[in-house]
C-alpha cells in the first residue's frame, strides 16, 4: 500500500480535542516518520538474524496502541492487530510477502523489545525529542523557548520534579524484588514529561536531581518540589551550579528550616494576605492566600524569599471543609516574582501529579498491571509519557475522550502527530 493512502484521514483535529489543525498528507506523514525515526534510535540488542520487525516499528506501534487507550501488553497487542495499513507503512512495519498486507508486531514481539532494550537510552532520546517539540511550541507562539510572556515576568519557566512508584514490579537485578521508581521532570505549562530517569537501588529521589535535570538548561528556569526536596544539596546545585531558580515546600522533615521561615512571616491575619484567589472549577470552592517575606536570616543556598500557602475549602453552600497551610521557600527576588507568580508555580508543580501520575494510574492502570521484571515497566511508562506529550503538545485536554475517538478510527492518530510536532510548524 502506497503512503498516498494516507491522505484521506489527514483531517482537522475535532473541535474539543485539541486545535482545530487542517492536517495535510505530507504534513501527516512527515511527522509520524519523524517519530519514528527518533524511536529508531534507541539501540536494538537483538541480534540482526531472525529480526522481523525494526525496533522503531516496534516502540511506534506501541505509541499508537497507547494513543488507542491500549494500557498493558496484551492490550498493546490487540489495538496493534487492529492498526489500519495506512499507518502500519509509516510506521516501517513490514510487508507479508504472500499476501502483500503490512504486519504489525504482535503482543509477544511488543513485549520481548519492551524487556530487550535499554530503558534509560530509550528514556533519553524521548525527553529529548519532547523537549525539542515542547520548545518548537514555544517559538511559534511567538514565545522565546525560556519562556515568554505565557510563563511570567523574565521569562520564567516551571518544571516539576516528583517520584513515582510503579506498582506490581519488581526492579532489574534487585534480589530483594523491590518496585521500580521513576522520577520525572515536567513542564508546568505544556503538561509534558522533559527528563526521566529509574532510581537506584538502595537510593531515593533526592540523590538523583542532578542526574535528572543534567541535560535540560535550567537558565530562566524555576524548578518546584515538593518537600523531601527542601534539602541544601539541592538548592545549591540548583542555583550555585545550574544558574536556575526552585521555589520548594518546607515541612516537618526540615524543624530548624521551617522554624526560620514561620519567623519572618508576617502574622496571617484575616484580609492581610499578599494574593488571594478562588476557584471553583474542581467541583468545590477552594480560596487560597498567600503571604511572602524576604529571607532575611534564613539558612538556605540562594534564599531570597520565604512564603505562606492557606488553602481553605468549602462546599457550595459555604461550609467549611477543610484548612491546609504550607510553608516554603524560594530563590526567586521580590523584582523576578511577586506572591501571585510564587503561588502559581507552587500550584501547578501538581500538574506532575494530576496531569501525569494520575492519567496513567487512571486511564493506563499502570498501578493495576500483572506483575512484570526487569526493564519493561520503564519503557513502557516512557511510551505512555510520549503518547501524553503528544496529545497535550496537539492542544489536547480531554484525554480518556481522546483516546475512545481514536479507539474508534486510528486514522485519528496522524492528525494528532502532526499537529504536536514541529514538523507542523515550520
Amino acid at each position: 500500500m502506497s503512503v498516498s493512502h494516507v491522505q484521506d484521514s489527514c483531517s482537522p483535529i475535532a473541535g474539543g480535542f485539541g486545535a482545530s489543525v487542517e492536517i495535510g498528507m505530507d504534513v501527516g506523514v512527515a511527522a509520524v516518520g519523524g517519530l519514528v525515526e527518533m524511536l529508531s534510535r534507541v539501540p536494538d540488542p537483538r541480534k540482526p538474524r531472525g529480526v522481523r520487525h525494526r525496533v522503531g516499528s516496534v516502540l511506534a506501534v506501541t505509541v499508537f496502541a497507547a494513543l488507542a487507550g491500549a494500557g498493558n501488553f496484551r492490550e498493546a497487542g490487540d489495538r496493534a492487530a487492529d492498526l489500519p495499513q495506512e499507518l502500519l507503512v509509516l510506521a516501517g512495519c513490514r510487508r507479508h510477502l504472500l499476501t502483500g498486507r503490512y504486519v504489525a508486531p504482535s503482543e509477544s514481539t511488543i513485549r520481548r523489545v519492551a524487556h530487550d532494550i535499554d530503558a534509560d537510552a530509550a528514556d533519553e532520546q524521548v525527553c529529548r525529542w519532547l523537549r525539542e517539540q515542547a520548545a518548537a511550541a514555544a517559538l511559534a507562539r511567538g514565545v522565546d523557548v525560556a519562556g515568554g510572556d505565557d510563563h511570567g515576568p523574565e521569562g520564567l519557566v516551571g518544571v516539576a520534579m516528583d517520584g513515582k512508584t510503579l506498582r506490581n514490579t519488581v526492579a532489574p537485578g534487585d534480589p530483594e524484588g523491590s518496585e521500580v521508581k521513576l522520577f520525572s521532570a515536567m513542564l508546568h505549562r505544556e503538561a509534558v514529561v522533559i527528563a526521566q530517569l529509574r532510581v537506584p537501588e538502595g537510593t531515593n529521589e533526592i540523590t538523583q536531581v542532578a542526574a535528572l535535570l543534567k541535560d535540560i538548561d535550567l537558565t530562566g528556569v524555576v524548578v518546584t518540589g515538593d518537600a523531601a526536596h527542601a534539602q541544601h544539596t539541592t538548592a545549591a546545585y540548583l542555583t550555585q551550579d545550574r544558574g536556575g531558580h526552585y521555589a520548594l515546600t518546607v515541612k516537618g522533615n526540615q524543624p530548624t528550616l521551617l522554624t526560620q521561615i514561620a519567623s519572618v512571616l508576617p502574622p496571617a491575619a484575616p484580609g492581610t494576605a499578599h494574593h488571594a484567589e478562588t476557584d471553583r472549577s474542581t467541583g468545590k470552592i477552594v480560596r487560597r492566600q498567600i503571604w511572602v517575606a524576604p529571607a532575611n536570616d534564613v539558612d538556605f543556598p540562594g534564599a531570597a524569599q520565604v512564603f505562606r500557602i492557606r488553602r481553605d475549602t468549602f462546599d457550595h453552600a459555604g461550609n467549611h471543609l477543610t484548612k491546609e497551610v504550607v510553608h516554603g521557600i524560594t530563590s526567586l527576588t521580590a523584582e523576578q516574582a511577586g506572591a501571585d507568580l510564587i503561588a502559581r508555580f507552587v500550584r501547578q508543580h501538581w500538574g506532575i501529579e494530576n496531569k501525569i501520575h494520575w492519567v496513567r494510574d487512571v486511564v493506563y492502570r499502570e498501578d493495576h498491571q500483572h506483575a512484570y521484571t526487569g526493564t519493561g515497566a520503564q519503557v513502557m511508562a516512557t511510551l505512555r509519557n510520549l503518547a501524553l506529550g503528544l496529545l497535550r503538545l496537539a492542544g489536547i485536554t480531554q484525554i480518556t475522550r481522546t483516546l475512545e475517538r481514536i479507539a474508534a478510527d486510528r486514522t485519528r492518530i496522524i492528525p494528532i502527530i502532526a499537529a504536536a510536532t514541529s514538523t507542523n510548524r515550520l
